[in-house]
């Protein structure tokens, strides 16, 4: 287990000293004399569990700080001390910090270490919870992605193929939760599912679509918004994707402007243009894409060293691995597209109807990749 973070701000280093002996085994104690301090402290890698923080220090404002916790580290559990005995400091600490104890002093040491050892029981169970919370919205990201996979492959490959392009822009524009980030783009075609097959493959392929067909394309990131905004954790990537191929304007989530931008780059590509080109061209238009995006990006963009390939047979197919070519039955129909990371979902169906399906291998695959066993592949690479 690790180690559980408690800080303590207070004006006197000596005030903490009571508690160390009488805390719980684990739990490791950081003492700050100040709020400028304290911050640097949490922009450090220090996890912090519990932060107790005494107001009023000389004159500074103790609630930016009790926020900032609030909006960086949701699961710190927030208490005040204070020696005024102000009510209105009592409600400022728990409207404006979201406090989840406020104390009086005089504290008896033996009191505020109960008070902190419930604390480190709260946030254990809260950062229980987050993790259920996100396992469960992880296995929920991956039915639909298996899904689409199933119904629209063409969609799915549309967005596996800008994701490493996308996360590596928000990582150089300091995205932050590059999480969100990473499930609006895995997600960023989900919408296509209500579209018809042949309209997503003729765009993933650079064919020109008729009037009507971009029309019907243009659907599915309002298609997408709707379904993700039935899960109210997926409404920030819901609104992500809702605006990520509209016109540029303030309100476009920055999220929102770096996959655009990805997109048009993607969709020139698919038409034998090179990605430094066209990024490149997109310098200057500035009423079109967001130009700190586009300079990121460009920093982004990497040509990779061809990678060798090798053929195996049906039997010898492994979760992880990625298709060098598409995988075409006797019929002509693409069952997995080139550049595809075999899922288990995926895996399954082939093994399940090879002769229905009309599989004759063997089938390239990409060398590095070919021994890969089950366990990463989720269908999001």
């Amino acid at each position: 287990m690790s180690q559980a973070t408690l800080l303590f701000v207070d004006h006197d280093p000596a005030a903490s000293a009571p508690l160390a002996g009488a805390l719980p085994a684990g739990v490791r104690l950081v003492h700050c004399t100040g709020y400028d301090q304290a911050r640097k402290l949490l922009q450090g890698k220090h996890g912090v569990a519990v932060a107790v923080l005494e107001l009023g220090l000389d004159g500074a404002d103790a609630f930016a700080l009790l926020e900032e916790l609030q909006q960086h580290s949701p699961s710190t559990v927030r208490m005040v001390l204070t020696s005024s005995g102000s009510q209105a400091d009592a409600v400022a600490a728990i409207n404006r910090g979201r406090v989840w104890r406020y104390l009086a002093r005089p504290c008896p040491p033996r009191e505020l270490a109960g008070h902190l050892a419930e604390a480190l029981r709260a946030h254990a169970a809260d950062v229980q919870e987050r993790k259920g919370a996100r396992q469960r919205l992880l296995g929920g990201v991956k039915v639909l992605v298996d899904i689409l996979e199933l119904v629209n492959p063409e969609a799915l490959d549309y967005s596996r193929r800008i994701r490493e392009r996308v996360l590596a822009t928000g990582r150089l524009l300091n995205v932050q939760p590059l999480s969100r980030l990473e499930l609006a783009v895995i997600l960023s075609h989900v919408g296509c599912l209500a579209l018809p097959g042949e309209i997503v493959a003729k765009m993933n392929t650079g064919q020109a679509l008729t009037p009507e067909e971009q029309q019907i394309f243009g659907m599915h990131p309002s298609i997408a918004a709707s379904l993700l905004n039935n899960i109210d954790t997926l409404a920030p990537v819901a609104r992500i994707i809702l605006h990520q191929s509209a016109p540029l304007h303030d309100g476009q989530p920055l999220e929102s402007r770096i996959i655009k931008v990805a997109l048009d780059v993607g969709r020139l590509e698919n038409r034998g243009a090179d990605a430094v080109k066209v990024l490149e061209s997109m310098r200057g238009k500035a009423r079109a894409y967001d130009q700190t995006v586009v300079e990121a990006m460009l920093r982004a963009v990497y040509r990779p060293e061809p990678v060798p390939v090798r053929r195996v047979g049906l039997a010898e197919l492994r979760e992880g691995m990625v298709m060098a070519e598409d995988m075409v039955n006797a019929d002509g129909v693409k069952l997995l597209l080139r550049g595809q990371r075999l899922s288990a979902a995926s895996l399954a169906r082939l093994a399940a109807f090879p002769e229905t399906l009309g599989l004759h291998g063997p089938f390239l695959v990409l060398a590095p990749e070919a021994g890969a066993g089950g366990g990463q592949g989720q269908d999001q690479g």
